[in-house]
């Protein structure tokens, strides 16, 4: 990628991070420290999706229901793989992908999975999104060796090392919500409330939430949940608004983010809004009321398609210009369809780097990835050798609600940065949860080509 030419102001906020299988001692290594992926296959068929002229990768989406805008990153995927395919493909060979709608039902993404390995014969799958749909099949395909790729998790639960045919894509859940926690703290707040959803998804942020909040001295109030297929969140509303904490989390998917967010706003309760990035979409952010989520914190690691500071930038011209070519029905400044433009330049550069074109080589591709692609903010690396949890990087951002815009904010004083600067909280191995915040300056990074 291009460099801006400037230099990144960075926050290294530092926790410990997840040793990836074959770092050592572990039965899945071989004696050179390498990952032995072969070793437990139940059947391992190294070349299936694999043809003279293409490659089969498939996916499971929720492309019907309340999680219908997070579905919409099939559109960003699916414009980056026909751009490479009218650029000659992978070594002569078109990427096939065939995109299967789940509804975010962990029990039919299971279905899905099971037909595009053994009845599709797919190379793949890429792209998966959820929590709980990843946890469906992960153990499968495990068990058959078919490349997990790309995750739409940060969950720890899925970026288990056991499970070396596996990959998230995302920051993990860990980072983001110590990052958001640390903000609230930062911002003087006395007591915070939670409302999750009610399955692996949400707990996996409440779980990291909970401890920063905890030792710094900020109370933790009321912890509501709702089903995923729940109509509606009143009475989770009401229920936080009597609390009347000095902020709240939202760890929600879907339309419940703006039902969450107009909600609060009508019980004229005036939370500082801590959101995960799943609820920061243009989709999303579209339903909400007038007024609704002013000032909300979320994070990011992308350049969003709506950010004024993007306006010119050449990645994301590049971006418009093809998915007008090739998904046309697509809203470009939707950040989920950005999303699956950059896994697919995640994914594209993964294939040309294995050393062969067959399961174990992509794998092995994918865990000693060391990647920077131009969606990305400077600074962020797609960094997978040695961890599970290949992102490590996010920015906080403020909603405005008058022009319907996040811009960029200061960690520490909540302060908004100018345009075009960064402060990334970065998580690093090897120093402990506790030690200090510091700040420093990063060259962007292109990593690997």
């Amino acid at each position: 990628m291009a460099s801006t030419g400037s230099l990144l102001a960075t926050v290294l906020l530092v926790t410990a991070c997840t040793a990836r299988v074959g770092d050592g001692g572990d039965p899945a290594a071989s004696t050179d420290g390498s990952l032995n992926l072969t070793a437990d296959c139940l059947h391992y068929d190294p070349t299936a999706g694999v043809t003279a002229s293409a490659i089969k990768l498939g996916t499971s989406l929720p492309l019907t229901g309340p999680l219908a805008i997070p579905g919409t990153f099939h559109f960003g995927l699916e414009a980056h793989l026909a751009k490479i395919n009218a650029e000659g493909g992978i070594d002569g060979r078109k990427i096939e992908l065939t995109v299967l709608d789940d509804g975010y039902d962990p029990a039919k993404t299971a279905t899905n999975v099971n037909e595009l390995v053994n009845r599709d014969k797919v190379f793949g799958i890429v792209g998966i999104l959820g929590t709980a749909t990843a946890l469906a099949v992960q153990q499968d395909l495990q068990d058959s060796c078919v490349p997990n790729l790309f995750i739409q998790t940060g969950a720890p639960v899925v970026a288990d090392p056991a499970q070396t045919w596996s990959q998230i894509q995302f920051p993990t859940y860990t980072l983001e919500a110590q990052a958001l926690a640390q903000r609230a703290i930062n911002a003087g707040v006395k007591s915070v409330s939670i409302i999750s959803q009610n399955d692996a998804f949400g707990k996996a942020y409440v779980d990291a939430l909970v401890g920063p909040l905890q030792d710094a001295g900020v109370k933790v109030g009321t912890r509501a949940t709702y089903d995923p297929g729940a109509p509606s969140v009143e009475t989770q509303i009401t229920q936080l608004a009597a609390d009347g904490a000095d902020a709240v989390f939202i760890a929600a998917l879907g339309t419940k983010c703006p039902q969450i967010l107009n909600g609060i706003k009508s019980s004229r309760w005036n939370p500082l809004l801590l959101s995960v990035n799943f609820c920061t979409s243009r989709g999303l952010l579209g339903l909400l009321e007038n007024g609704a989520g002013d000032d909300m914190i979320g994070t990011t690691w992308y350049k969003s398609p709506t950010d004024p500071q993007f306006a010119d930038d050449a990645a994301l011209a590049a971006y418009r210009e093809a998915l007008a070519k090739y998904a046309p029905t697509a809203d470009p400044d939707e950040d989920f369809v950005l999303d699956g433009w950059l896994v697919g330049q995640l994914l594209i550069k993964v294939l040309k780097s294995a050393e062969t074109l067959d399961r174990a080589s992509v794998m092995r591709a994918a865990h000693d990835a060391n990647l920077h692609v131009d969606t990305m903010l400077d600074g962020v690396q797609f960094a997978a050798a040695g961890t599970t949890e290949p992102i490590g990087q996010v920015q906080l951002r403020r909603y405005d609600s008058a022009s319907k815009t996040f811009l960029f904010i200061d960690p520490k004083s909540g302060d908004d940065l100018p345009a075009g600067k960064t402060r990334l909280i970065i998580r690093r191995t090897n120093l402990p949860p506790s030690a200090d915040v510091r700040e420093t300056t990063a060259a962007p990074s292109e990593g690997k080509p």
